[in-house]
């Protein structure tokens, strides 16, 4: 199969990787300072977890032209980086678009795509299993077992089984359907914004949060905002997710422990992205949160102080 990975981050080069090892030609879409170190070493990975290093030459372009056909494309860019790539998207001749990432807002997406485009494209949404941090030497990939992608669309109508199964055949790598996959991703979306922003203002550090005495602070957070989504009409998926993030007392245990383990600076954010997360989080405004809010609008002040930006948080 030919297939473009648009954007060659941590998720877009493990998913690269992955590809590499089945039938496929697999193109990465990278620019600047990525783009030379593609071309120059490869997509250079090292699992953490697995304790191994890999390296895959691969084909690199700068810009997706209309004229260039793939039969399917999956979109790793960050949520606050989408409405600049519907453009290129919309006018260039391949059907089948797979966004993977952070979303709170799928439909309005699909619906800007679509109605840029001059034919009528197949549109899913995914979330891949895998994190990391960029390091000097390369990518530092955090992963479980094997890569793991959940895909669903928006509607039930889902013709993107045969191309996933052909795509992943022969790279021990899974996918599995979602069938509601816009709650999940509303629901996962929602964790990584507060505990992003929780964490953003104790400089992404640990200990600092270990120090601070305010870990209680993020359980009550995750509850409101949960509560919040849920009030909107949306279910909290996995449920699992739900009944931890219900009970702060029991969340409170986890994150004790997950902030003690290394596994909570093998994971890199970008508060850029978390910045856009919380503009449009704001569309829930259905209920009183103020352990949330008190919470989201420290880390955005903080963020557009860092930016010189003029505060538009209240």
């Amino acid at each position: 199969m030919r297939i473009l990975i648009y954007g060659a981050g941590i998720q877009g080069s493990y998913l690269a990787h992955s590809l590499m090892k089945g039938d496929n030609q697999v193109t990465l879409l990278a620019r600047g300072k990525r783009k030379e170190e593609l071309l120059s070493d490869g997509v250079v990975l090292y699992h953490r977890l697995q304790r191994k290093l890999t390296k895959d030459n691969i084909r690199v372009i700068e810009k997706l032209q209309p004229e260039d056909k793939y039969d399917l494309i999956f979109v790793t860019m960050k949520y606050s980086d989408f409405p600049a790539i519907i453009e290129p998207l919309a006018k260039n001749c391949s059907q089948t678009i797979l966004f993977i990432g952070n979303q709170l807002n799928a439909a309005g997406l699909e619906k800007e795509l679509q109605k840029r485009s001059a034919q009528q494209k197949a549109i899913y949404f995914g979330f891949q299993m895998t994190g990391g941090i960029k390091t000097d030497k390369g990518i530092s990939i955090l992963r479980f077992g094997k890569g793991q992608l959940k895909v669903g669309s928006l509607t039930a109508d889902f013709k993107i089984t045969n191309m996933l199964d052909t795509a992943f055949n022969g790279t021990n790598y899974v996918w599995r359907h979602e069938a509601k996959m816009d709650d999940w991703l509303k629901s996962h979306a929602t964790m990584i914004m507060v505990q992003n922003s929780f964490e953003y203002l104790y400089d992404f550090s640990a200990e600092a949060i270990r120090r601070s005495g305010e870990l209680s602070t993020l359980p009550q957070a995750l509850k409101e905002g949960t509560e919040r989504l849920e009030a909107s009409g949306h279910e909290i998926l996995p449920k699992g997710q739900n009944f931890l993030f219900q009970h702060p007392a029991l969340s409170k245990l986890f994150y004790t422990l997950y902030y003690r383990l290394p596994i909570s600076q093998m994971v890199q954010g970008d508060f850029k992205e978390v910045q856009q997360l919380i503009i449009d989080f704001e569309q829930y405004q259905t209920k009183a949160s103020p352990k949330l809010d008190s919470m989201l609008q420290a880390a955005r002040k903080k963020y557009e102080k860092s930016q010189g930006l003029s505060s538009s948080a209240s």
